[in-house]
C-alpha cells in the first residue's frame, strides 16, 4: 500500500514535470514565432521603402542621362556654342553630387536646392537645344525635351509613394520598438525622414 502511494506520488512529479516543461516550450516556440513574425513585417516593410527609393532615383539617373543625351545631340551637329557646351555638361556631371540620400533629405533645404539645381540646369539645356539653328529639322531635340520634363513631372508621384512605405515602417517601429530591439538589437527603431513636410 505504502509502495503504491510512493508510486503514485512518483507518477504524478513526473506527469507534472512533464506538463509544465512541455508548457514551457509551447510559450518558447510561441515567442519564437512571434519575434520571427515580427523580423519578417519589419524586413519587408523595409525591402518596400529601399525598393521604392530604388525607383525614384534609377529614374532621377535616367533624367540626368537624357539631359547629356540632349547635350551630345547638339554637339553632333558640329556647330554649336563650345564653351556653353562644357559649362553645361560641367554643371550635370556636379548636379548627382549635390543629391540628397535617404538620411540627409532630412535637411529639406537639401532638397530644396536639389530641385531648384536640377530645374535651372534643365532650363539652361533646353534654352541651349531649341536656339540651335537646326532645332526644328532636329525632331529627337524636342523628344528628349519631352522625356525630360516628364520625368520632372514624375518626382511627386515617386516622393508621394515613397513617403506612404516610410510612414508605414516609422508606425511599425513605434508601435513595436521594444520588441524590435529585443528581437534584434541591430535593427534601426528610428523613424526616417519624409519629404513631406510636418504641419
Amino acid at each position: 500500500m505504502f509502495l503504491g502511494r510512493i508510486t503514485f506520488v512518483l507518477l504524478a512529479a513526473a506527469f507534472a514535470g512533464c506538463f509544465f516543461s512541455c508548457d514551457n516550450k509551447s510559450k518558447l516556440s510561441n515567442e519564437t514565432d512571434g519575434n520571427d513574425s515580427l523580423l519578417i513585417k519589419y524586413q519587408a516593410l523595409s525591402d518596400s521603402v529601399d525598393s521604392n527609393w530604388n525607383v525614384m532615383i534609377k529614374d532621377d539617373d535616367y533624367k540626368h542621362f537624357l539631359m547629356n543625351r540632349l547635350l551630345l545631340e547638339v554637339s553632333y551637329t558640329n556647330s554649336y556654342d563650345k564653351v556653353r557646351f562644357q559649362e553645361l555638361t560641367d554643371l550635370l556631371d556636379q548636379l548627382k553630387k549635390l543629391r540628397y540620400d535617404q538620411s540627409s533629405m532630412s535637411n529639406s533645404a537639401l532638397i530644396d536646392s536639389y530641385d531648384s539645381a536640377t530645374f535651372a540646369l534643365s532650363d539652361q539645356i533646353f534654352v541651349f537645344a531649341t536656339s540651335h539653328p537646326r532645332f526644328e529639322m532636329t525632331p529627337l531635340m524636342s523628344e528628349l525635351i519631352d522625356d525630360i520634363n516628364a520625368k520632372n513631372n514624375y518626382i511627386l508621384m515617386h516622393r508621394i509613394h515613397y513617403d506612404n512605405w516610410v510612414k508605414e515602417l516609422n508606425d511599425f517601429k513605434r508601435n513595436n520598438r521594444e520588441k524590435i530591439i529585443s528581437s534584434d538589437a541591430s535593427l534601426e527603431v528610428e523613424s526616417m525622414p519624409l519629404f513631406q513636410l510636418p504641419f
